[in-house]
């Protein structure tokens, strides 16, 4: 790894980022959240997964849990993403408290063992995880028609605790953007501000090494 001189200004390292986006609205906030997420981050390497868009197939095959993992390409490529980025961040809505089945059954087909973890331990025994996503960040962006205060433990605990700690992501924020339905343009205003100061929040995370590489 190329070592930065003592003498050299700190910058903030160019960053290969996976962004998952899950809404089928081409007019929803989601995707002004993502429209805002390309302007703040030009300058890095920006890998887009619309799963609505690429019609993304959530449910997860009987062989697919047999083989622990899938020979389709789409899947494939997936796996490829996920494990040759640096950051992930996903933008979704919350729909009865939780991202959406779409987004549920990438989590069921993508992270799975071999790319996201690892259990070890005796044939027939208690096995323990070993995360394989160390050294990576995540920002989670949630839009809901709910209070905050109903809303972010759940998914605090989804991403957070569940997701993101299985697998080794540090969690730099999952942020709940709130009663968006009744949201007045100056309040959706301040909102895209907020998904630009998370962003390079993000960034700066990186120092100036860029974290995890290839």
């Amino acid at each position: 790894m190329y070592n930065v001189p003592k003498s050299a200004p700190k910058r903030n390292p160019r960053l290969r980022i996976l962004l998952l986006f899950a809404h089928p609205g081409r007019k929803s906030f989601n995707h002004a959240i993502v429209d805002r997420l390309r302007s703040s981050l030009q300058g890095h390497e920006l890998i887009e997964h619309d799963l609505y868009r690429d019609q993304f197939d959530p449910v997860l095959p009987a062989t697919e849990i047999l083989r622990r993992y899938s020979l389709e390409p789409q899947i494939q490529m997936h796996y490829h993403d996920v494990q040759r980025c640096q950051a992930l961040i996903v933008v979704h809505p919350d729909w009865w408290g939780q991202p959406p089945a779409i987004l549920k059954g990438w989590l069921d087909r993508v992270l799975r063992p071999g790319v996201a973890y690892e259990l070890e331990g005796p044939e027939f025994g208690r096995k323990h995880t070993v995360p394989l996503l160390t050294g990576r960040r995540a920002l989670v962006l949630v839009t809901s028609d709910s209070e905050a205060s109903h809303v972010q433990p759940l998914f605090d605990m989804i991403w957070r605790d569940r997701v993101f700690a299985f697998c080794g992501l540090e969690t730099v924020a999952v942020e709940v953007f709130s009663d968006i339905r009744y949201a007045s343009r100056r309040v959706r205003s301040g909102y895209l501000e907020r998904v630009e100061r998370l962003s390079r929040q993000l960034v700066e995370s990186y120092g100036s090494d860029g974290g995890q590489t290839e």
